[in-house]
């Protein structure tokens, strides 16, 4: 079924748009205005495939004809660019930022972190820490925090931010990990209690960017993506900026 997918993709990919994106999960909601002001500035169509980084990362190792790839991490573009499989080197385009998020009436803003040890917490969501940079982060926290042993037996695993946000809004867990960027979308705004992550409790996650595909669209979008007006879109959207990371 997998290889029945891919050669679906591939075939509409062949007779499709000319700018064609993977693009992590967690960018996909600033990612749809970045993606209108750029086809407003160069009046071409674009197709965006959004999954977890590292299933994006391994489709274009088999070949799935992405032009340009936004990673969650830097970890997957710095692979394909080692591989030879990239036009040129990969760089940051933002840095994103990990939440603790719930659609239950619970007391997240005021126990913090550790309301996830309490009885009445039974299902947490993270994304899948193997294919997702955010639940890599995630599980991160809970080792640093000494929670990780005491509520191992709790975690979901989403295969995507996209999906472990699924499983939060739908409450079908208690509480969940996601990136800001979820929270702070117009159709997630004000919906439950998030609280921000502590930074100091894991690693940037710094998000990367990589050209795979020699296609001129595709080192237009990187500069426009690196331009005042995009940035300032990731900015209302949570992330920490390349400027303010250097800050």
């Amino acid at each position: 079924m997998r290889y029945i997918l891919l050669t679906l993709l591939l075939f509409v990919f062949s007779y499709g748009q000319p700018l064609r994106i993977a693009a992590s999960a967690n960018i996909q909601y600033p990612l749809r205005e970045i993606i209108k002001e750029f086809k407003k500035a160069y009046g071409i169509d674009v197709l965006v495939v959004i999954s977890s980084s590292g299933k994006l990362t391994a489709q274009i190792e088999r070949g799935a004809p992405y032009d340009i790839f936004l990673s969650a991490n830097m970890k997957y573009p710095d692979y394909l660019y080692k591989k030879g499989l990239t036009i040129r080197k990969p760089v940051v385009y933002a840095e994103g930022v990990l939440v603790l998020w719930s659609m239950k009436e619970i007391p997240l803003n005021k126990i913090g972190i550790n309301i996830l040890k309490e009885k009445y917490i039974k299902k947490i969501s993270v994304p899948n820490p193997k294919n997702a940079p955010y639940g890599f982060e995630a599980v991160r926290v809970l080792k640093n925090v000494g929670l990780y042993e005491q509520v191992k037996n709790k975690l979901v695993y989403g295969e995507s931010v996209m999906q472990s946000t699924q499983y939060i809004y739908k409450s079908l867990v208690d509480a969940g990990f996601t990136s800001k960027s979820v929270v702070l979308s117009p159709k997630l705004k004000n919906k439950g209690v998030w609280i921000e992550v502590d930074k100091r409790l894991y690693n940037p996650i710094k998000q990367g960017v990589v050209v795979i595909r020699d296609n001129p669209y595709a080192e237009k979008f990187l500069k426009f993506l690196l331009s005042k007006d995009a940035q300032k879109i990731l900015r209302r959207y949570g992330y920490r900026t390349y400027e303010q990371a250097e800050r």
